[in-house]
């Protein structure tokens, strides 16, 4: 009888969070001049690396055009570069050109979320971070499957 109580509690504490993830990524898109998009592509190469203009599309789920013009504007405001893609000279990647500026915004909660495991023995935290990271990929995964129904 306490598992489904549990699992509505951990259901209920992801969406809630999300939700104010969500609020909080359009806060400092606000604070920065940009909007949500651009905020995601800079969070992707930030995290991920250098990556094509059509990798980008793919991996935000957005229209090319769309990303074009996200693009645009990031390397317009000084937040991208462009650099020739080594493999295949008719293309490029995109990669983060401030990355400071935006670690300057998030710096202050990455620093309280820090603060909240410092105590936790290390075990604890290796657990939380995993269940995150598995959670995140379940989540990308019926994401990719609702885009493909």
């Amino acid at each position: 009888m306490g598992q489904p109580l549990h699992d509505q509690r951990l259901i209920r504490a992801l969406r809630v969070m999300n939700s104010e993830l969500a609020a909080s990524n359009r806060a400092v898109a606000g604070r920065l001049g940009l909007n949500e998009s651009d905020l995601a592509v800079l969070d992707i190469l930030h995290r991920e690396g250098p990556q094509t203009p059509t990798a980008l599309a793919r991996r935000t789920r957005m229209a090319t055009t769309t990303m074009a013009s996200v693009l645009r504007r990031l390397s317009h405001n000084g937040w991208i570069e462009r650099r020739p893609n080594k493999k295949d000279l008719r293309s490029f990647t995109i990669q983060v050109a401030s990355a400071d500026r935006l670690a300057t915004v998030f710096r202050p909660a990455n620093e309280r979320l820090t603060a909240l495991v410092q105590a936790w023995p290390a075990p604890q935290v290796d657990q939380l971070v995993t269940f995150l990271e598995e959670a995140t990929a379940v989540i990308r995964e019926s994401a990719d499957r609702l885009a493909t129904d």
